[in-house]
């Protein structure tokens, strides 16, 4: 037994390799063989593979990859290496791709890893299209994941809560305050003034324009107004009448006084020369009415002053009287 002992102790570096080597390869030889009877238990061909990667490997994989509660687990892409072909050293967890080693080709005949592929959304945000991939479930935490910031009055579909198919929509909304100006016009206001001589006018206060501010609350959806209602209505300025005074007050420059006919042409008078104003009042009843001379006339001998037309004379008397006493009094303009 000493004998033994002390042989062994003997051995160089390369004997202690080659039994190492020996004992691994006698290990991978065990492994292969409980992987081809595992193939053997279950259906024969492909559906055996599919049945052992679907079950036994897949559950391991999952295991491996740590999926969250809020996570969505998506069926992996199972690859198979040999010895020296492809060596997963450590497992690669990320946001958008897992990579798990099931089985280390180092100590085994194949290499198995499991390879999860994080799902892909398209993305309507606005005006713009995109594509995003997440683990995440719900729609918020997809958002989230991908750095989409949302604003307080944006809209999502689906719901934030929910958890989407292939994509999800997001309307951007803004609702601003908009503030515009209007210019009230102001009013031309006149008065009749007994003590301004008739034909003159007096502006006695300017008109000043006015300002009206209206607050509108509009509401866009991305970019596009959608509505706009008027929440405030408020006159910042009032506009202020512009005031002018008309004279009224007559002025007589002479008078003549006499018997007066009507015409059916222009009016005529002999004291007064053509397109003098007139004011012709009736002495037995009041009753006056301005007019202008039209032209020259009656001749001297009728007696008569004053040939006044036929619409002038009915408004003072009656045409059947034929002739009245009038008062002639020439106006100033």
């Amino acid at each position: 037994m000493s004998f033994q002992r002390k042989k062994l102790n003997k051995l160089n570096f390369s004997q202690y390799n080659y039994l190492f080597s020996v004992r691994t390869l006698g290990l991978r030889f065990i492994f292969w063989g409980l992987f081809l009877v595992l193939l053997w238990m279950t259906p024969h061909g492909v559906q055996g593979q599919n049945f052992f990667d679907k079950n036994y490997l897949t559950a391991r994989a999952i295991t491996l990859a740590d999926f969250k509660a809020d996570e969505k687990i998506v069926p992996p892409e199972i690859k198979y290496s040999l010895p020296g072909e492809r060596e997963v050293s450590e497992n690669l967890l990320d946001r958008t791709k897992r990579i798990v080693s099931i089985v280390n080709p180092k100590f085994a005949p194949v290499g198995i890893e499991a390879i999860f592929s994080a799902p892909a959304y398209t993305i309507y945000d606005g005006n713009q299209k995109y594509s995003v991939v997440s683990f995440k479930r719900g729609v918020g935490d997809i958002l989230k994941d991908n750095s989409i910031i949302l604003a307080k009055e944006d809209e999502v579909d689906p719901p934030l809560s929910s958890e989407p198919k292939d994509f999800i929509k997001i309307t951007r909304v803004s609702v601003a305050e908009i503030e515009n100006f209007e210019t009230l016009p102001y009013q031309n206001k006149k008065i009749e003034d007994p003590t301004l001589d008739r034909g003159l006018t007096k502006v006695v206060q300017d008109g000043k324009e006015g300002k009206r501010r209206l607050l509108y609350l509009v509401r866009r959806e991305n970019g596009v107004e959608i509505e706009r209602k008027l929440i405030k209505n408020e006159i910042v300025v009032a506009p202020q009448d512009q005031i002018t005074k008309i004279g009224t007050k007559i002025v007589v420059l002479s008078s003549v006084s006499g018997e007066a006919s009507w015409t059916k042409g222009a009016t005529a008078m002999r004291d007064y020369k053509k397109g003098t104003l007139i004011r012709v009042t009736n002495r037995a009843n009041r009753k006056s009415v301005e007019t202008r001379v039209g032209g020259w006339g009656p001749q001297p001998f009728t007696g008569r002053i004053l040939d006044l037309n036929q619409d002038s004379f009915s408004k003072i008397a009656d045409l059947g009287v034929g002739t009245i006493d009038v008062l002639v009094e020439e106006l100033k303009e």
